[in-house]
Parts: structure tokens; sequence; C-alpha cells
């Protein structure tokens, strides 16, 4: 990755819909030079360009993490069927007191009582889970940047 490949990832975080030929001015090439590095980055699986919808403008008012413990063997089957569910936005494996830690946004507090009670609890192997109702955000990023800064020579 280049100086040219940090710059075209660094303003797409900022704005995914910026031209190509304003990141091509601003780095003093040609739009194809931009397009192609582009393309490199996203064959790479590097970078993908999607919109991002904000729950809570949608009226999404019970967000909540949800922490899962899970018979032994089962982390991968209880995982696929968290993550089929539409309220995840968000699901990892870790190695702590709990083997799943999933984040969700559901409409209001009755809509996360089911999704717990009737929904994650019921899957085979979830043998425990924790809700933890978000409260307030204080930084919500899609940005994720070690990428940006310069690598170790």
């Amino acid at each position: 990755m280049d100086e040219l490949d940090r710059l075209i990832l660094q303003t797409l975080q900022k704005d995914g819909r910026v031209p190509f030929t304003q990141i091509a001015k601003q780095a003093g090439v040609s739009e194809t030079t931009i397009r192609s590095h582009y393309q490199i980055l996203a064959e790479k699986g590097i970078v993908r360009t999607v919109g991002i919808v904000d729950p809570y403008a949608l009226g999404f008012q019970a967000p909540a993490i949800i922490t899962v413990s899970v018979e032994p063997g089962m982390s991968d089957q209880v995982a696929k069927a968290i993550a089929e569910l539409p309220e995840v936005s968000y699901l990892v494996m870790t190695l702590g007191t709990c083997d799943l830690v999933v984040e969700v946004f559901c409409r209001d507090l009755p809509h996360l009582t089911n999704l717990v009670t009737q929904r994650v609890r019921m899957i085979p192997g979830v043998r425990a889970t924790e809700t933890l109702i978000i409260a307030r955000s204080y930084k919500l990023s899609y940005r994720w940047s070690p990428a940006l800064e310069a690598e170790p020579s």
C-alpha cells in the first residue's frame, strides 16, 4: 500500500461519494490512476463502498449489546444463527468470560425483549445471555485507520 492508496482510503472514509476526479486533483494524478488504485484495493478486499444507515434516524431506540455464553464446541453454529437475525449489526467471538458479543438495534424495549428471550435464547447451544442496553453512544465510527498510518520499516 502506498501513499496514494492511503489518500484514497482516507478520503473515501470521510465521504464515500467523493468523485475520483476530486481525489485525483488533490493527489496531482489522473482520474484513471485513482480508478485503477481503487479497483485494486477493492479486488483485494481492502475497501468496499457501501451506504451506511443510521438506525437512530429510523426510530430504532433500543440498541443493546448482548453477550452470549455457548455450549462447548457450538460457537460457530450459534454465531451463524445469530448472524441471520436482521437486528444484528455486529457479532464477534471473544476469548473472555463470554463467547460471543452481539450488537443489536431494536425499535423499542418490547422488541428487544422478544429478540433476546424468544429468539436468541432459543438457539440451540446458547447457554446464557446478558443484555446491556445502550443508554448513550459517545462514538459511532465506521472508520478504521491503522492502514492509513505509516507502515513500519
